[in-house]
């Protein structure tokens, strides 16, 4: 068992793909896709968006809660030398990875008078897990305690497409507001929770009884079992792969600049707003017994060679046909959606307006999880061809930098832009060292 839970935790936290929003949209000059940060930002031409990708990992442990140096050597938490309190007190009652990305296929914005209007299509999805604490508890006493209640335990996913138009006004040289609707499609889905897992634990055998529920709305596969009664995935045929969307949902965005004097800005925004109705065609309830023997210690050696995910999958294997599956009604579900609360200000030297300071804070709220940050920010627009920013602060985490840079050449314009917390990653990997936020963006438009 200990073999299983080491895994499956190196596992979730290696997963780490390289979206919070643009929080820098303020603060770069000619950035097109500001909108999307607060839709009441204006551009000051039309333009077309060749594509953007925008993704947000996060996590709230990493692998120094697994990895500790002792002397020249870096040993597992399982070491001996590493004590409960000090593996267990780094540890949060809940830890988990959450992902959230958004890929822009088009966008395309238009001015009118004092209005300004976009539309755009983009891909979006989610994804994570969620594990409890006492997990890791077994891992390291063992038959120290004989039975855990580990009740929570829950991994999601899904993906849309989004298709929104905008439109702001701007009322005078000191308001502009602005809105975004926004109809969701819903590609698929999938929530596995798990409502009761007793572990009930003797010298070198772990014996647990599990009661969960799955719910997938695939029209691709679907959850069955196989002759002795055990999870099984079986593809459907051909005719019953194209059927109407897996979910639909609705969202808005609201947003508010305020100009008081010459050279400052201030802006507030609320994103995503709404969420998805999902449709579940394939649904179960897991139920059944799963015994395995304990492992000592799970080697370094295992992790340096990347034999932790086949590790894993035999584990997952095993598991998965250990336990029963009993299908359930299809069902009708909704699901909030992340969304983003923005504030930030941004004030222009009067002796250098190519020079501006200013401070942004966020609040991110997604299944449950919620995450809260405030950075001050020095961006330097120096022609109408180039600009950078930079920023740092402090997040629900931790410290946090970042920075963004904007590029043009002719009528095209490159942004790109990284955030990250302090910290760094497993060496040749990426793979955290401890609790994170990163926030990778990188487009490209072009001016009408």
């Amino acid at each position: 068992m200990k073999k299983i839970i080491v895994t499956a935790v190196l596992t979730l936290a290696a997963i780490s793909a390289t979206a919070q929003t643009f929080q820098q949209a303020l603060f770069l000059d000619g950035y097109r896709l500001g909108y999307r940060y607060n839709p009441a930002f204006q551009n000051e031409t039309g333009f077309l968006s060749v594509g953007q990708w925008e993704n947000q990992t996060r996590n709230n442990f990493g692998a120094s809660s697994f990895l500790y140096p002792r002397g020249e050597e870096i040993v597992t938490a399982l070491h001996s030398s590493v004590t409960a309190d000090e593996f267990l007190g780094s540890l949060s009652s809940d830890n988990y990875f959450s992902s959230n990305i958004n890929f822009n296929l088009v966008s395309y914005g238009w001015r009118k008078d004092k209005a300004y209007h976009t539309l755009e299509a983009n891909i979006r999805a989610v994804y994570g897990a969620s594990i409890p604490k006492e997990i890791f508890a077994i891992a390291k006493l063992g038959t120290g305690e004989t039975n855990y209640d580990l009740s929570g335990m829950r991994a999601w996913g899904n993906a849309v497409v989004e298709l929104a138009y905008g439109y702001s006004y701007k009322f005078s040289d000191i308001l502009s507001v602005g809105g975004r609707a926004k109809l969701l499609i819903g590609i698929e889905a999938i929530n596995y929770n798990v409502s009761r897992f007793d572990l009930t634990m003797s010298e070198d055998v772990y014996r647990a009884d599990v009661e969960a529920d799955l719910d997938l709305t695939s029209r691709w596969n679907k959850v069955g079992t196989n002759e002795d009664g055990y999870m099984d995935f079986t593809r459907l045929s051909a005719k019953d792969r194209w059927r109407l969307p897996s979910g639909a949902g609705l969202a808005v965005d609201l947003g508010v600049t305020v100009t008081p004097c010459e050279g400052l800005t201030l802006s507030a925004s609320a994103l995503d707003l709404g969420g998805m109705l999902w449709y579940y065609g394939n649904a179960g309830v897991s139920q059944g017994t799963a015994t395995f023997e304990g492992v000592k210690e799970l080697s370094l050696d295992d992790i340096k060679n990347g034999n932790i995910k086949q590790q894993f999958k035999e584990v997952q294997d095993e598991f998965i046909h250990s336990v029963k599956v009993k299908p359930v009604d299809k069902h009708m579900a909704p699901e909030a959606i992340p969304f983003n609360l923005n504030v930030a200000a941004k004030y222009e030297m009067p002796f250098y307006r190519a020079l501006a300071i200013g401070a942004t804070g966020n609040y991110l709220g997604s299944g449950g999880i919620a995450y809260r940050e405030a950075r001050g920010v020095l961006a330097w627009n120096p022609c109408s061809w180039c600009g950078l920013a930079g920023n740092c602060g402090a997040g629900s985490y931790g410290p946090v930098w970042g920075f963004a840079a904007n590029a043009a050449i002719r009528n095209f314009r490159l942004t790109a832009a990284l955030s990250n917390g302090f910290g760094g990653t497993v060496p040749y990997s990426s793979t955290p060292l401890t609790a994170n936020n990163k926030v990778f963006t990188v487009g490209l438009t072009y001016d009408l």
